[in-house]
């Protein structure tokens, strides 16, 4: 028997809005579970900026432990990203674990190889580490892309004992007229000498024997920096600090690279209690210092007293067992 064509097409009507009832179900599935992604997404970016965020105000005010903890929560929400690698660097290093923030800086390189911030944050944990082989090559890379960072790669070449390169480096920079004033010390003493001469020298006696007020005319006619150290560590001797601070300001802007300088400029603005500065100005001096154990244990030291200054026994404790250890080391 042959079924009316009514209702053969009242059941084809009912299969096929039973399909379309079924696709529209699943399309609102569809777009619910995408609404969902994108809110967790979202949430997830939100996370991160709140992270990241509270990383960099833990940093601003020294608590680099904390700053790390909020990095880590970063890099469970984004693995191996560059920013929170090259902050989790700084963090380290600011705590002087050097193989961690050497570990992090090199991921982040590894996404920005010619990233100049990096590359010097980089060369600095080497330089920390007294890895100069490595700093210097690092060093190279960033004297590329800073023209005017060439007195940094003479001193990398003077600590690994390439003396020949940092004289050739001087020449070609002297030949192409763009030496600076704060490579004409390295000029003087690697390529010229820093001999004194009966004629620069207008008193008779070696250096080692004049008086203060000898060293002060011997160096205002010679400016050579053999009497001018002399002068200083007879200054200190004698705790005139007033001329101390004078003479080895001045000696900074003519002997930028003398770590001696330095040491003794802020042996006298701690005498005069200006910390801060006095902090400073070790830290600028401290990466000149080549293989001088005790000069480095001297520094150290000063850099406790600054800190006792200012009222920060923890890091003042920390560099006073530096000098300690150095010293016991060197005897």
């Amino acid at each position: 028997m042959v079924k009316p064509v009514g209702y053969i097409i009242l059941i084809y009507l009912s299969i096929s809005l039973s399909g379309f009832a079924q696709n529209d179900s699943l399309a609102q599935a569809f777009i619910a579970k995408k609404n969902i992604e994108e809110l967790q997404n979202e949430q997830k970016e939100l996370n991160f900026q709140k992270f990241f965020f509270q990383a960099l105000q833990q940093k601003a005010i020294g608590n680099f432990d904390k700053a790390i903890s909020a990095l880590e929560n970063c890099q469970n929400i984004k693995a191996d990203d560059k920013a929170v690698n090259f902050e989790l660097s700084k963090n380290y290093f600011e705590l002087e674990k050097f193989i961690e923030a050497a570990v992090y800086v090199k991921k982040g390189l590894e996404k920005e190889p010619d990233n100049l911030f990096m590359l010097q944050l980089l060369k600095d944990t080497y330089n920390r580490q007294s890895n100069f082989k490595e700093a210097l090559e690092i060093q190279k890379k960033i004297s590329e892309q800073k023209p005017d960072s060439q007195l940094d790669l003479v001193i990398l070449y003077i600590k690994n004992n390439e003396v020949e390169n940092a004289k050739k480096l001087l020449i070609d920079l002297e030949k192409k007229g763009i030496l600076t004033a704060n490579l004409l010390p390295f000029k003087k003493s690697l390529l010229e000498g820093n001999a004194l001469t009966s004629s620069s020298n207008p008193i008779s006696k070696p250096v080692e024997q004049q008086s203060i007020e000898e060293l002060k005319n011997s160096y205002k006619a010679s400016k050579s920096f053999t009497v001018l150290k002399h002068l200083l560590l007879k200054l200190d001797t004698k705790n005139q600090f007033l001329a101390l601070e004078k003479y080895s300001d001045e000696a900074i802007k003519l002997f930028p690279a003398q770590p001696l300088v330095y040491l003794m400029n802020a042996r006298a603005l701690n005498q005069k209690k200006a910390y801060s500065n006095a902090l400073q100005i070790l830290q600028n001096g401290f990466d000149y210092i080549v293989d001088d154990v005790l000069l480095e244990a001297n520094f150290y030291e000063q850099m406790s007293l600054s800190y006792k200054g200012m009222s920060q026994n923890m890091n003042a404790s920390k560099y006073y067992n530096k000098a300690i250890a150095l010293r016991q080391k060197k005897s």
